[in-house]
């Protein structure tokens, strides 16, 4: 039997198989292909198959594992961010890097704040 974990991660991926099977349908009928747009195929990549099921594992797990999930999610964004920069130009171009870079800035803010809270809750321990 699957764990959850691995159902989470199972069904992104089967969402992502079908959103790239529903593009390939939308690109014979319409002439529109997410291969031609860097946006959408990275939110579609870099959203759905990582960033999503890892947010939704932290939310809904335990605390131990809380804050590696945040870490995989921000990491492979800003990884996922600069290899689909070099195919985007122009709004999309900053777009991908606003994303990519904000999570990296997001997770060093989260990881500062929480060893700050770490910090104070020992403090005021050995003080009481």
């Amino acid at each position: 039997m699957i764990d959850r974990e691995g159902r989470v991660l199972f069904g992104s991926l089967l969402l992502l198989v079908l959103a790239l099977a529903g593009s390939i349908v939308v690109d014979r009928q319409f002439g529109v292909a997410v291969r031609d747009r860097p946006l959408l195929s990275f939110l579609l990549i870099a959203g759905i198959a990582v960033a999503l099921p890892n947010l939704y594992l932290a939310a809904t797990g335990d605390g131990d594992r809380f804050r590696s999930r945040l870490r995989v999610a921000a990491i492979t964004t800003a990884a996922f961010a600069l290899a689909f920069t070099a195919e985007a130009e122009g709004v999309g171009y900053l777009l991908i890097a606003a994303i990519g870079t904000g999570s990296v800035v997001a997770l060093v803010c989260y990881e500062i704040l929480a060893e700050y809270g770490t910090e104070t809750d020992d403090s005021v321990t050995r003080v009481s």
